[in-house]
């Protein structure tokens, strides 16, 4: 398999489609929402209150699937209990978090494609859309997982950060050295796998899990339930080539967004009765600080994209293409307001994910007005470490990139260079030996007719070994 590397190669313009409809994240509000929205009276609706289209489920299969088990699971209620205009006016009804605008925004891609917004911090996924009409699959959720490319660096390198590293730690690049920075930057494939196998499969998966990474399939097709845990058979090597789920990267890379809060991923924002009043949930959405903060600043900084592709605002991101028996596209990127991941295969990968990406964040961004902020750069934390370009007694090559840029490192021999030019040679010191006293010199030996006695070794003012 061969990886053709893009990353953060935001260019050319993309027509944005503006949506007609404002969309508005609602609280728990008895009334219905905020700034005097009220829910039109229909089984499911969009974050804004309006009615979801009528063919939305035979459209979308899958996600009223999610949809439907995510209202039992949480709720205990089940698609019989809900509003029905002629047979139950007074059934319940469900506010996703699906934005209408995001969602038509989101609806315009074609061919085998599919995009996923999720907000970071609450894990609310705003847009979700995976070609399953076209495809008769959901190109983006867990029945349909894809090989992430470099898309899946963000990972491995969270876990060397988490484990002490910083991002100017170095490693090898087969046959250059690299810092951290650098590789993720650049998608250097043999650094990025040099440092999974360093800390190997369970760390990495670990780090992921904690990040909202809920599977990945082997190249055999076998799918691994991160919440399980064993992971024997998988090559730490190989994460570029696993496949994962677009809608777990797009909360992998919310996780970032938050400073390292996790939230998982939901569709259901509330439930309302009748009287419009929102229900209690029998279950929460789960929150976690999966990463420090500054991991998730350093990753931030890691991603960091040309603030002229959107609006003239930061974002990070990664992108990708992956090379198997057809090209798939990646790119996975966000703001701090909003995490979104798009895919494309064959034919509609001919562009990248980018203009997928970039049309919903677009979208998001006129729609929510949602104001620049400026991501807060590298934070320096962490050790500069070189085990990784390191030999087994601790010895770098002196010819390295490392030494190069680090002349007076120890493991670069410098201190054994110091050593042996301040160690005077054999001949040398021989030379500076102070010479034996002359037996013919002039000064006269003592007397041993003296008439001082020697002193006599039985005495009792000895006090030996000091007589």
């Amino acid at each position: 398999m061969e990886f053709n590397k893009l990353h953060l190669a935001v260019a050319g313009a993309v027509t944005l489609v503006v949506a007609i409809g404002v969309s508005i994240v609602l609280g728990n509000l008895p009334d219905g929402g905020a700034d005097g929205v009220v829910e039109e009276d229909a089984a499911f609706l969009y974050v804004g209150g309006q009615a979801l289209p009528a063919d939305f489920a035979d459209q979308h299969p899958a996600l009223a699937e999610q949809i439907n088990a995510e209202l039992e699971a949480r709720y205990g209620l089940t698609p019989d209990q809900l509003y029905d205009e002629a047979s139950r006016p007074e059934g319940f009804r469900v506010v996703l978090t699906l934005d209408k605008a995001l969602q038509e925004a989101a609806e315009e891609t074609s061919g085998e494609a599919g995009v996923v917004a999720v907000e970071p911090g609450t894990g609310a996924v705003l847009c979700y859309y995976g070609a399953e009409a076209e495809t008769g699959t959901d190109q983006i959720g867990t029945a349909a997982p894809h090989p992430p490319s470099s898309v899946f660096d963000m990972i491995t390198a969270a876990t060397a950060l988490e484990a002490g590293a910083s991002i100017e730690s170095w490693w090898s690049d087969e046959e250059t050295d690299v810092t951290l920075a650098e590789a993720v930057k650049n998608s250097n494939v043999g650094a990025m796998d040099a440092v999974a196998v360093e800390y190997g499969v369970e760390a990495v998966l670990e780090t992921a899990k904690g990040m909202g990474l809920n599977a990945i399939a082997d190249g055999q097709g076998t799918v691994y339930d991160l919440s399980a845990g064993g992971y024997e058979g998988l090559d730490p090597s190989d994460f570029g080539s696993y496949p994962v789920s677009v809608v777990d990267m797009a909360s992998v890379y919310a996780t970032i967004a938050a400073g390292g809060l996790q939230a998982d991923t939901h569709f259901i924002d509330r439930v309302i009765d009748s009287g419009d009043a929102a229900i209690d949930a029998d279950e929460e959405i789960a929150t976690s600080q999966a990463l420090n903060e500054t991991t998730a600043q350093d990753l931030q900084f890691l991603g960091l994209g040309e603030s002229e592709a959107i609006e003239d605002r930061d974002f990070f991101g990664v992108g990708a293409d992956f090379h198997g028996e057809t090209t798939q596209s990646w790119f996975v990127g966000a703001i701090p307001q909003l995490s979104v991941a798009a895919w494309a295969n064959g034919s509609a990968a001919s562009d990248g994910g980018i203009p997928l990406w970039q049309n919903v964040i677009d979208t998001a961004i006129e729609v929510n007005d949602y104001e620049a902020e400026q991501l807060p750069g590298a934070s320096g934390a962490g050790d500069d470490l070189t085990d990784g370009i390191a030999d087994d007694d601790g010895k770098i090559d002196p010819d390295s990139e490392y030494c190069e840029a680090n002349p007076d490192d120890p493991g670069c021999g410098a201190s054994e260079s110091a050593s042996e030019s301040a160690s005077p040679s054999e001949d040398a010191s021989s030379e500076d030996t102070e010479p034996e006293p002359d037996p013919t010199s002039d000064e006269p030996e003592p007397d041993p007719t003296s008439d001082e006695p020697e002193p006599d070794p039985t005495t009792e003012d000895c006090n030996w070994p000091l007589c």
